[in-house]
């Protein structure tokens, strides 16, 4: 499995095995004026993490997608999605979030989109055994540096990817994500263009935090 940053919320999955290729790819921003959503990109899946469809760059990806929005489970070229909604804290809210348990290579991968709270017991429950978390720090509309290290926590990864930070340019105000180590203390940090792994490659004993550059 290989996994790529594209700013914000947004990453692209990759898997390959002897019968089956697959991309995924998440929350898809609109274009600003220094940070252009990427213009290749053609995944079998987008998955987004709001049920309002208009506040993603849907046309900007190719190759018509399947389009993931809603609660519930959906199985698409050996990629297990399972949409996560707390039907109770959201209720008679506009802000709709739905967070993702998302299963590839027998890796379990817990995708938090611009979830702005923590968790709840029920999102924590469906999210058990989670092997790789991603999850925004940056603040403002999005989780602060502090509710991501509250998150985590109670997650328990192995590993962690933040998302949505402050990058040169963006227009909106984030923080860094120097800021969100900082907030963990001891921190065990790798930054690199891409993650590449394995189940076995998983860390056994103490969390990783891989940080990814924006390509």
């Amino acid at each position: 499995m290989q996994l790529f940053w594209h700013g914000y919320s947004s990453i692209r999955i990759e898997s390959k095995s002897a019968d089956s290729e697959v991309s995924v790819v998440t929350d898809p921003y609109q274009n600003e004026a220094s940070l252009r959503f990427p213009r290749t990109l053609e995944p079998d899946v987008l998955v987004l993490s709001h049920q309002d469809q208009k506040r993603f760059n849907i046309e900007g990806v190719g190759n018509a997608p399947f389009i993931v929005s809603d609660p519930g489970e959906c199985e698409i070229k050996n990629v297990f999605i399972q949409g996560i909604q707390d039907r109770e804290i959201e209720a008679g809210t506009k802000f709709r979030p739905v967070v993702y348990r998302i299963v590839v290579e027998n890796i379990a991968l817990a995708f938090l989109g611009q979830i702005n709270r923590r968790l709840t017991d029920y999102e924590l429950e469906e999210l058990s055994n989670i092997d790789i978390l991603l999850l925004p720090v940056g603040g403002g509309d999005v989780m602060s540096a502090k509710t991501a290290h509250e998150t985590i926590k109670e997650v328990d990864p192995r590993i962690v990817v933040p998302l949505y930070f402050s990058l040169p340019g963006i227009k909106v105000e984030l923080a860094s994500v120097d800021a969100f180590c900082k907030e963990l203390g001891v921190c065990k940090r790798e930054d690199m263009n891409k993650l590449k792994l394995t189940k076995k490659d998983l860390p056994a004993d103490e969390m990783s935090v891989m940080v990814l550059e924006r390509v």
